[in-house]
């Protein structure tokens, strides 16, 4: 039993508060939708885990011949349906198969930012929060307002907004919205109509080498050159001695000691004849 001074919480906290992987995933989840604390994806997460709770209970009975079986299956996809959350024509598997960024994905501060009425999440979250925002022309404060597929088309500024012009400062630089107030254009289709066709970058060339230029001597400036007299031209060399005939080997027998002649003992027996008489 609630009271409307304390109502009744809308979300289940997870069983282990403090698990690594699952504070890195709800933490991306913030980030990417730009939400404020672990509550709202707790919340998301309670909403889609009560429609799939309901989907199995379903699925177990369908073998049966209860008619409120397939009546209950009809309601549940149709307000799935409805709210955006399945595609046509999907079945009670497609709702085990849902994740929470499938839930996450239509709250109003998502589609404000989706259809171009914000820069960031963020700002989506502030600008709805002021009141600058409205659904069906209601104005709607409620960041995690969960808006229905009909009602996707009719998100715009207030008339009382001045987010209405064109020229504020607030609006998005790529703005994609007609100058009427309260009418939007699909940003996709804007931003491809006016924004020219990328255009095809061809390969740059490969960088020839550098030149090396011709090494050239510095050249002196005027005022300090000096004029030298040319050297006089070299006489001419003179023609080389012819080069001496070689001398040919010795023989053998040229190398032995040279024998006294025969004539030798004669002059000596001279000398001594000489010496004598003087």
């Amino acid at each position: 039993m609630s009271s409307q001074k304390f109502p009744r919480k809308k979300y289940e906290t997870p069983l282990h508060p403090w698990k690594e992987n699952r504070i890195k995933s709800e933490r991306e989840l913030m980030k990417k939708y730009g939400l404020k604390n672990h509550k709202e994806v707790w919340k998301a997460k309670t909403y889609l885990g009560k429609h799939r709770e309901q989907a199995r209970e379903l699925l177990a009975k369908v073998g049966t011949a209860n008619p409120q079986v397939k009546k209950e299956s009809e309601q549940l996809l149709l307000h799935l349906t409805r709210m955006g959350i399945v595609a046509m024509g999907a079945s009670l598997d497609d709702v085990l198969a849902l994740e929470t960024e499938s839930v996450l994905s239509r709250r109003l501060q998502t589609l404000v930012y989706l259809k171009g009425f914000s820069s960031t999440p963020y700002q989506a979250r502030q600008l709805i929060s002021h009141g600058h925002i409205s659904v069906g022309g209601k104005t709607v404060t409620i960041p995690s307002y969960m808006v229905a597929k009909n009602d996707e088309g009719d998100i715009s500024y207030t008339m009382q907004s001045p987010l209405t012009e064109l020229s504020h400062p607030a609006r998005p630089k790529t703005d994609a919205y007609k100058a009427e107030p309260g009418v939007y254009k699909p940003k996709a289709e804007a931003t491809a109509a006016a924004a020219p066709e990328p255009m095809k970058r061809e390969p740059a060339p490969a960088p020839a080498p550098p030149a090396t230029p011709p090494a050239t001597p510095p050249a002196t400036p005027p005022s300090t050159q000096t004029t030298e007299p040319a050297a006089p031209p070299a006489p001419p060399a003179e023609p080389a001695a012819p080069a001496a005939p070689p001398t040919p080997p010795l023989a053998p027998e040229e190398h032995k000691t040279a024998e006294p002649s025969p004539a030798a003992p004669e002059e000596k027996k001279k000398d001594k004849k000489e010496k004598e008489g003087a």
